[in-house]
């Protein structure tokens, strides 16, 4: 994997999420499946400061001893939330499909990329984000950890194994990665959060990702 730049990198550690409490819902216990719907839904209805650890086990019907063999922490329990609703999306699977083409995958990935972006539950969790995190800095580092992040390295991973023979020239993967994303959110994004009852249309989605691409491979094509 490409090394990100010191700047892009967060400094604070990476809360601990046990081997049993990843969010994919195959093989993962009842009990930890309990915790995650309970915890995805107190912090989407109160916010991440007064979804306490309390309310979540209580809806979830565990015990708060049973709720911690699982999460470390509640900001671990978040990044769980968060990363279980990323792998429901299937958003790894596009970038790794080895029967199409660099320049496919691309666009495939970026109509699924700005498909979740600009999803009312995606907006409602981003805004919730950025209104707690001033008061509770760990929730931005764990969204950002869980989502954006992963999202990035695994383009960056992409642009690295794939460009060259897709006639890119890039010599930082993982900052080109950022281009991609930054083009893709563009205007839809903004207005998916300032706008609450506006979702684009899929043809709105597919036209937005086809010029975000189109310049994307301008700009690198070796």
């Amino acid at each position: 994997m490409p090394k990100r730049p010191a700047h892009d990198r967060v400094s604070d550690p990476t809360p601990t999420i046990p081997t049993s409490g990843l969010p994919a819902d195959d093989g993962v216990d009842r009990k930890t499946r309990q915790i995650l719907d309970a915890a995805g839904r107190a912090f989407r209805e109160h916010g991440y400061g007064k979804a306490s650890v309390d309310r979540i086990a209580r809806d979830a019907g565990v015990s708060k001893a049973t709720l911690y063999t699982r999460f470390a922490s509640k900001d671990a329990m978040f990044m769980a939330v968060v990363d279980r609703e990323r792998r429901r999306r299937h958003l790894d699977d596009v970038l790794t499909d080895d029967s199409r083409s660099l320049e496919a995958r691309l666009r495939a990935w970026g109509e699924k990329i700005v498909s979740v972006i600009v999803d009312p539950f995606t907006a409602n969790v981003y805004r919730m984000v950025v209104a707690e995190s001033p008061r509770f800095p760990e929730v931005g580092r764990a969204f950002y950890r869980s989502a954006p992040l992963v999202a990035r390295e695994q383009l960056a991973r992409a642009l690295a194994e794939h460009g060259a023979a897709a006639g890119l020239k890039i010599d930082d993967p993982f900052r080109a990665a950022g281009d991609l994303i930054g083009l893709l959110r563009g205007d839809l994004h903004l207005r998916a959060l300032l706008d609450v009852e506006h979702r684009p249309e899929a043809t709105e989605i597919r036209a937005a990702v086809e010029h975000a691409v189109d310049v994307f491979l301008r700009a690198y094509r070796a």
